[in-house]
């Protein structure tokens, strides 16, 4: 395909045509020489000539022909009110209103079924807690849905038998939609939609999707003309309840707290680093005095695990005979210092490669460069709360201010709690597993 797209490119120069390039992300390595071919040597390109790529997100993709372009990005709409003008808008016209008979069971059938699409879109805003994984639904789900829909309601008519709801279920959320989903509880989570959503309930003038009274309920509206729907929808409020979506009012905090912080990162990390760093220093020079200056002084000792091990055994219940380890609660102390002292030694560990790759005494592999950018930005490195397989290891802070002054007063507090005995009050959200606390001391 390269050698193709080659030609036809060179073409255009000549003539000024346009040239489109589908689906980019599947050969980074052409789009990697495509700025060197936007920019030949002693070859005049016409001045009418455009070239058009599209792509899906890839962080791979070369940034140098990113910021030559001109980016034009297609995402859903935000909010149930701007998903739904959105569809009637594009999909949903005076003639698709009117296309099954008998009309007033087809046009809440429509409706339903793009409220639904609606809500799967915005639900994915609240990330784990609305889908476990993000999947990419899109137009041509509902535009295949409703394709069945149309057939089914047809045949039905025809053969003069009853709708089959079930199958309408099935078709449209474990086929159509269901066909992009890999876990089974969104799975089961979408099928619940559909169950409420696409049923008889429908056709009676008084649905109401959300499952609880709001100060706006969600109905279906039933009009003959295609611009009374606009201005039906036109009325619903902008900012949606997440009881509609099935989720706590909770979520919504969460979700606008994601999505604050994601800009911020954002922001950050389009910040030209050069430019930011005081006294003319690189910021790998920078990072190295942080380090060296403060930040390894800030890290507590390591605990002497046999000084560890000596003092439990020496610990003893209040009440009961036992000592040592066969004391849940002094158990749970000893597994608490482990888990500690493997994220400190994590830490002492990445710092110290942080400033061995900056003198080049080891070699700066990705990973540790990737640690030095978050060091400057004065954020924590994603090594330091993960593990390989993205499994949470430590305690979460948007500052790394905060987390290393959480790593202290967590050292102090299980240090003091070896050395003076079980105290009169415990810190709950100090501990590794807060759960297994609760159960130690029951």
């Amino acid at each position: 395909m390269e050698g193709p797209a080659l030609a036809q490119i060179k073409d255009g120069f000549k003539t000024g045509d346009w040239v489109i390039l589908n689906n980019c992300h599947l050969s980074l390595e052409f789009m990697a020489d495509m700025e060197n071919i936007l920019n030949p040597k002693d070859v005049e390109v016409h001045e009418e000539f455009r070239l058009w790529i599209t792509c899906a997100p890839d962080k791979d993709f070369p940034l140098g022909l990113l910021q030559m372009a001109i980016k034009v990005t297609m995402e859903p709409p935000k909010g149930m009110k701007a998903g739904l003008n959105r569809t009637f808008n594009t999909m949903v016209s005076q003639d698709f209103i009117e296309k099954v008979e008998p009309y007033e069971k087809w046009r809440p059938l429509t409706f339903a079924v793009c409220f639904l699409h609606s809500v799967v879109q915005e639900r994915r805003k609240f990330g784990p807690i609305g889908f476990s994984m993000p999947y990419e639904f899109n137009a041509s789900d509902l535009d295949a849905s409703m394709l069945y829909m149309e057939k089914h309601m047809t045949t039905c008519l025809l053969q003069n038998r009853k709708y089959e709801w079930e199958a309408m279920q099935q078709m449209c959320c474990s086929i159509q939609y269901g066909g992009k989903i890999t876990q089974e509880e969104d799975r089961a989570l979408f099928f619940t939609y559909g169950y409420l959503f696409i049923r008889e309930d429908i056709f009676s003038g008084n649905f109401v999707f959300n499952q609880q009274p709001l100060d706006y309920n969600y109905t279906i509206p039933d009009f003959p003309d295609h611009a009374s729907y606009l201005a039906f929808i036109n009325s619903m409020p902008a900012q949606d309840n997440p009881l509609v979506f099935g989720l706590n009012p909770n979520a919504d905090l969460t979700a606008s707290l994601n999505e604050s912080r994601a800009m911020i990162a954002t922001l950050i990390d389009t910040q030209p680093s050069d430019a930011a760093a005081a006294g003319g220093k690189s910021p790998e020079q920078t990072v190295k005095e942080i380090i060296e200056n403060e930040f390894l002084k800030l890290l507590p000792e390591d605990f002497k695990m046999l000084d560890v091990e000596d003092r439990l055994k020496a610990m003893k219940h209040r009440r009961l005979p036992e000592t040592g380890k066969s004391i849940p609660l002094v158990m749970f102390l000893f597994q608490e210092i482990q888990r500690f002292q493997n994220i400190l030694g994590i830490v002492r560990k990445w710092m110290t490669d942080m400033c061995l790759a900056i003198d080049g005494q080891i070699i700066m592999s990705p990973e540790i460069a990737v640690c030095i950018k978050f060091i400057f930005d004065l954020r924590v490195p994603t090594m330091w709360l993960l593990d390989p397989s993205g499994a949470e290891i430590a305690w979460l802070s948007p500052t790394l201010s905060g987390w290393l002054g959480s790593l202290q007063n967590r050292y102090f507090g299980l240090s003091n709690w070896l050395a003076k005995d079980r105290p009169i009050s415990f810190w709950l959200t100090g501990f590794f597993n807060p759960q297994g606390f609760l159960t130690s001391v029951n």
